[in-house]
């Protein structure tokens, strides 16, 4: 497996409804639906979620494959999940309470990470950066750094597709070598892939640097009295996307 098929943190551009909206209120609509379906508790909530997932992706016009490409990373702890809540359930409550335990709990964090992905294949990293910092401003009042902590995360996310193209050429540089990193049990495949880690490592040290010097010499001073060169705009049809995502998350906690 080489990380280039990966596109995690990547933006996917398809000109859909759900591309057009406003960061802010994908944003505010990511976390009412990450506040309901944490604590769902029946497999009828679990599977609304599902299908607001569904039509969450249909209406995006991006591909499953795509979407599953970009949460393969997170995958294991999908599997870690299921397979914890399976081993501590069965020696308490029996082989089939412990069963639908670990398929409910697991399935519920795979629904959270999927629409987690969605978030940054919807929404370009600066805009994603732009909402964030929108939303957390108010928050300077109380000496947190809303613009700085926001720029980080939209620089991750912006580096996070670069970092798997170094970690590619690295793998395929050594298994040119001779390096048998997708052979053994696990413990020596963790062992034969320190020699990517280190190398990786330096890159994204090195590139750090080279950010920082960029910076510097364009006299960054943080967010005071930065302009934006496409500002945000609240429009109608995100306060109707929001309220109709508030209705929603409101329906199922009714039902």
């Amino acid at each position: 497996m080489y990380f280039t098929n990966i596109n995690l943190g990547q933006y996917i551009p398809t000109g859909s409804f759900i591309h057009k909206l406003d960061p802010r209120a994908k944003l505010f609509s990511f976390l009412l639906v990450i506040s309901a379906v944490f604590p769902a508790q029946t497999l009828w909530g679990l599977a609304l979620w599902t299908g607001v997932l569904i039509a969450v992706v249909y209406t995006s016009k991006i591909s499953w494959r795509i979407v599953l490409q970009s949460a393969r990373p997170v995958l294991f702890l999908v599997v870690f999940t299921f397979l914890f809540n399976l081993i501590v359930s069965y020696f308490t409550k029996g082989l089939y309470v412990a069963l639908y335990s670990a398929f409910f709990t697991s399935s519920r964090l795979l629904v959270l990470m999927l629409f987690a992905v969605m978030l940054p294949l919807t929404t370009a990293p600066l805009e994603l950066a732009d909402g964030l910092d929108a939303l957390l401003r108010p928050l300077e009042k109380y000496k947190f750094p809303a613009h700085e902590s926001a720029m980080m995360i939209g620089m991750a996310l912006r580096f996070i597709p670069l970092l798997m193209q170094e970690a590619d050429k690295i793998m395929r540089a050594q298994l040119s070598r001779g390096a048998r990193l997708d052979q053994g049990n696990i413990f020596q495949r963790v062992k034969a892939f320190f020699p990517v880690l280190i190398p990786l490592f330096i890159i994204i040290f090195r590139r750090a640097d080279e950010i920082a010097v960029a910076m510097e010499a364009r006299g960054y001073e943080g967010g005071a009295g930065r302009t934006r060169r496409k500002p945000l705009v609240w429009r109608k049809v995100d306060t109707v996307s929001v309220v109709v995502c508030a209705a929603v998350v409101g329906g199922v906690f009714l039902a």
